[in-house]
């Protein structure tokens, strides 16, 4: 089974847009057809970012219902601690939690629609790429 790390745009665009590509890979990860990794510096990320006033206007969900969506996530994902030093993105240090989870994680794939991870391309052998390139890729290996 494939492993990933979702960067937190990819998880705000899944709540914005129901049927896009990013909610398609969290149906994969309910599904169990995919193992999804992450931190806690990235749940506090993602819970920060998703009660930012214009997302809150735009995913259009209560406080309650965001923790909702925070706690299931949590249910079915594995946490590791993301805790090695990576020091790769000069410009948005926050981006190199990405890096230490998925190391961390031994996963195959960050998904990211985040320029600063995207112009990395890889990270010690894992690749970073589009969800949209991610579901390619699935769609490509299925019998």
């Amino acid at each position: 089974m494939l492993k990933i790390v979702l960067d937190t745009n990819v998880f705000v665009s899944a709540l914005i847009n129901p049927r896009g590509k990013p909610a398609q890979i969290l149906n994969y990860v309910f599904e169990s057809k995919v193992r999804l990794f992450t931190s806690p510096s990235i749940i506090e990320e993602l819970e920060r970012v998703l009660s930012y006033p214009k997302l809150v206007k735009r995913h259009g969900l209560e406080k309650q219902e965001l923790k909702k969506f925070v706690s299931d996530l949590l249910s079915i994902l594995s946490l590791v601690e993301g805790k090695k030093a990576i020091e790769v993105i000069a410009e948005d240090p926050a981006d190199n939690n990405y890096l230490s989870c998925v190391v961390d994680a031994k996963a195959d794939f960050i998904v990211s629609g985040d320029i600063h991870l995207l112009n990395l391309r890889e990270y010690e052998g894992i690749q970073i790429i589009t969800p949209a390139q991610f579901l390619e890729m699935l769609e490509k290996e299925k019998p």
